[in-house]
């Protein structure tokens, strides 16, 4: 398999993991045999239930939920792109929340979802702004981890999303097999 095809499939198993994870919903309408781990549940309009974060987004698509969860807002993606950029000639990365980059693609998709209904310059903006600032935030960090995998810096993978723990494990297999490889050279070896 191809190195490429093991990243996604290590990238796609985090966003399977988080929307698994049980989220905290509250029924704002009845619902009739809702399918759970112990079998069919009827919900009455006012109940608060954790359900797998699939299940939640699919109920509040169909207006039966709300989820009772904190959701990444552009103010704190605002403030993360600052702090990093703020912080760029460290060789660190900054705490970030776990699972931020998939509450970023919620933020743009809320977003998304209010341009469809309401269009307004605002909002394209705020949409265009917030992109912006999670590419350059995801970038600037990928520059640190790689300085990181470069010099050895196990010290700061708990400051990593898991996305980026795989990036760096892997971009530092890469760099130990290239020093491998070239001090092998030098030895005289041939294989």
């Amino acid at each position: 398999m191809e190195l490429t095809e093991r990243i996604k499939d290590r990238l796609r198993l985090i966003e399977m993991d988080f929307d698994v994870r049980p989220v905290r919903v509250q029924f704002i309408k009845d619902y009739e045999n809702l399918p759970t781990q112990n079998g069919l549940v009827s919900l009455r309009r006012g109940d608060e239930v954790e359900l797998p974060r699939w299940q939640a987004e699919e109920l509040l698509e169909k207006g039966y939920v709300e989820i009772k969860e904190h959701t990444l807002n552009i103010d704190e993606v605002n403030f993360y792109h600052y702090r990093e950029k703020r912080s760029q000639s460290s060789s660190a990365p900054q705490q970030l929340p776990q699972d931020f980059y998939l509450r970023s693609r919620e933020l743009i998709k809320k977003l998304d979802d209010a341009i469809r209904k309401s269009p307004s310059s605002m909002l394209l903006r705020d949409r265009e702004v917030i992109e912006k600032n999670i590419m350059e935030l995801a970038e600037t960090r990928l520059i640190k981890i790689i300085r990181l995998a470069q010099a050895g810096g196990e010290e700061y993978r708990e400051k990593m999303t898991p996305e980026e723990v795989i990036m760096y494990n892997i971009t530092r297999s890469l760099l130990e097999a290239w020093r491998n490889y070239i001090s092998e050279l030098l030895k005289g070896e041939e294989k």
